[in-house]
């Protein structure tokens, strides 16, 4: 008996560190946060494939940064935190010296160049939050690649995984929203050869860096070819788009180029570095691809006796493709009374083809008698609530004039989207949201694409 109770009394001892040990907490080695490959690199000593942990384990750069659009509508610094596009270049470029530069490229294939001292210098123009008038003295600037804003990862919908952003310590002020490139995918570094400047000239001044043009003309944005008669490839962007840059106020949206005006009649001259000029007027050279200012030649830099850019296409003579060329003037008529959203003030202005332009503060807009609630389900997220005002309503405040036929929602960030009016105004439930942050505002637009549904919706155009 004694044997008995002795063995019963060993087994729920045995059993007992059994089950103790399976309760116990035990070390777990926590995986790593992404192993999915983010950001591919190409720097002179060959490719680099990183991941999220990869990227957060280089310097962290923690800074306010915000964007001017094209259209001059403001979006205010908020904080962003990722890594400072040199870091990336000192960790994994290689050689990288003043010739060279970097390159950005969203998973949509749209790319833009940065040059040598906007990489390791911060050489941004920047520009008042609250005026947006061009400062003259600014604090230093930071390129990053961001992955969180506010202290939240970047929403992979609206900005991708990694977004371009220039920051910088204090929050007064901020870039241009051109350079802000979002779902970026792909970094490299290449030599982009000497520096120039191409001079714009007409309703407002500006000018094109080698790096911008070099962006603006790849394949994924407005890069457009011809072929000589000797075989030979000219790359470049079409003389119109250039022209569409500085016919008016408007002069980086997908409406830039003004058509109206050009029907109206201007010339326009192309200068060479030894003044010689040669003159088009704007029926010829309207939404014309066939000509072009190019700045590559069988994919390499133009001869000497070209260089920078040479003008070439099939519908100009030998005699007219200037070369060396150094500025567009563009001699536009004086200005309509047309009202931009330059002249209406407001967290939200209607405009274009309208009886009464206007400008709404955010107070006003919550105050209307109109503000509803819906369900509606977006394209990609599924069904939401939505609070704010339909489509229709904003437009009975404003009358639209009957010739209109399109709408145009442009978003602080310069993303802008064209729809037809007959289906807006017939569709019930389309309308701008509210969102948590006072003065932005989102379109939802029930039946529509998910490209439709812009975000951050600061003007509305009736064309």
């Amino acid at each position: 008996m004694k044997k008995t109770n002795l063995l019963i009394f060993s087994i729920l001892c045995t059993l007992s560190v059994l089950l103790a040990s399976c309760g116990a907490e035990t070390p777990v080695t926590p995986e790593p946060e992404s192993s999915e490959i983010v950001l591919s690199f190409f720097g002179t000593t060959g490719p680099q494939y990183l991941t999220m942990d990869d990227i957060k384990a280089l310097p962290v750069t923690e800074a306010m940064g915000g964007i001017i659009s094209s259209t001059g509508q403001i979006t205010i610094p908020e904080l962003y935190k990722g890594v400072a596009l040199k870091d990336l270049v000192t960790a994994f470029g290689g050689t990288f010296d003043s010739t060279m530069g970097v390159t950005l490229t969203a998973e949509d294939g749209y790319g833009m160049t940065y040059s040598y001292s906007q990489v390791m210098e911060g050489d941004f123009i920047a520009y008042d939050p609250a005026m947006g008038k061009e400062l003259a003295e600014h604090d230093p600037l930071t390129a990053i690649l961001a992955y969180e804003r506010n202290g939240e990862p970047l929403d992979p919908v609206q900005d991708g995984r990694l977004r371009l952003v220039v920051v910088s310590e204090t929050n007064n002020q901020v870039t241009d929203g051109h350079w802000s490139i979002k779902w970026i995918n792909k970094m490299e570094v290449e030599t982009i050869g000497e520096t120039w400047t191409l001079d714009l000239e007409g309703a407002v001044l500006s000018q094109v860096d080698r790096g911008s043009y070099q962006s603006c003309a790849s394949p994924g944005c407005h890069g457009s070819e011809w072929q000589d008669d000797m075989g030979q490839t000219w790359a470049g962007v079409p003389l119109y788009m250039l022209v569409g840059e500085v016919d008016d106020e408007d002069t980086h949206s997908d409406y830039a180029y003004n058509e109206e005006l050009a029907d109206a009649g201007y010339s326009v001259d192309v200068v060479g570095s030894d003044g010689y000029t040669v003159t088009f007027d704007s029926v010829t050279i309207k939404k014309n691809g066939n000509i072009l200012l190019a700045y590559l030649v069988n994919s390499a830099e133009l001869p000497g006796k070209y260089y920078p850019l040479r003008l070439v296409g099939s519908e100009i003579t030998e005699g007219q493709m200037v070369g060396q060329v150094v500025k567009i003037i563009v001699h536009v008529p004086p200005a309509s009374t047309t009202e931009t959203a330059s002249d209406i003030s407001g967290d939200l202005v209607i405009l274009g083809k309208v009886e009464t332009p206007m400008g709404f503060s955010d107070a006003d807009l919550h105050a209307s008698d109109e503000v509803i609630t819906i369900s509606a389900e977006h394209p990609k997220s599924g069904m939401q609530e939505f609070t704010g005002l339909r489509f229709y309503c904003l437009f009975n405040m404003v009358t639209v004039k009957p010739d209109s036929s399109t709408i145009v929602l442009t978003a602080s960030d310069g993303y802008v989207t064209e729809l037809s009016l007959a289906e807006v105004q017939a569709c019930e439930d389309c309308m701008l949201a509210f969102t948590d942050t006072p003065g932005e505002y989102n379109a939802v637009m029930p039946g529509f694409p998910s490209s439709s549904w812009a975000k951050y919706v600061v003007s509305i155009e009736i064309k």
